[in-house]
């Protein structure tokens, strides 16, 4: 009988534990909504109705390299787990130095997130006060073998709130089309990308 009423209990925690784990699936495919709702394609350009918003603007000049490059006497190395992600879900971006020697780079949060458009590249995000806002960077040793590694919501809030004491927010929402993920604050050296396509 001791038995039979062990069996009973472990029975009903894995129907609980099962019952659970649907309950949390079904919170995550609510809380991405309906997909997303922004324009589709390759969009003319962002157009954000706040008229207080002022989208960031890249702090680089040079073309984005790819995911591999040799600078500062080293080399670096940005990987994604794939080239195509689904609204709602997190992605994954790992920056490592692959070279032999350290570099000087400005920090974890000297990436911007941004979306092909018709007049180019465009950061998603962008200040709701009407002031222009800059992204955290300060110099540090980033030693040969380092990496950084990021793992993104791939939702409005979560990528505004990604970058810690800056208000940003992003506008318009995000939309079927491609990103890509820009990583600038290599000291003496250009920016890597990774592109990808957001699906609903």
């Amino acid at each position: 009988m001791e038995r039979t009423r062990r069996d009973l209990l472990t029975t009903s925690a894995a129907t609980l534990s099962a019952a659970g784990a649907v309950g949390v699936a079904g919170c995550l495919d609510f809380a991405a909504g309906d997909g997303p709702q922004g324009p589709e394609g390759v969009p003319a350009t962002l157009t954000c109705e706040d008229e207080a918003f002022v989208r960031l603007t890249p702090p680089f000049e040079e073309p984005v390299e790819g995911t591999v490059v040799d600078a500062a006497g080293t080399r670096f190395e940005l990987a994604t787990e794939g080239n195509a992600e689904t609204y709602g879900q997190s992605m994954r971006l790992v920056l490592r130095n692959t070279g032999d020697e350290a570099a000087t780079i400005l920090g974890k949060h000297a990436y911007s997130f941004q979306r092909r458009t018709g007049e180019g590249w465009l950061d998603v995000r962008g200040s709701p006060t009407g002031e222009p806002v800059s992204l955290p960077s300060a110099e540090q040793s980033f030693d040969a073998g380092r990496a950084f590694i990021w793992s993104i919501d791939l939702e409005e809030a979560a990528i505004a709130s990604a970058v810690p004491d800056r208000e940003l927010t992003v506008c318009p929402p995000l939309g079927s089309g491609t990103y890509r993920f820009v990583y600038w604050g290599i000291q003496d050296g250009p920016p890597l990308g990774a592109e990808f396509e957001l699906v609903g």
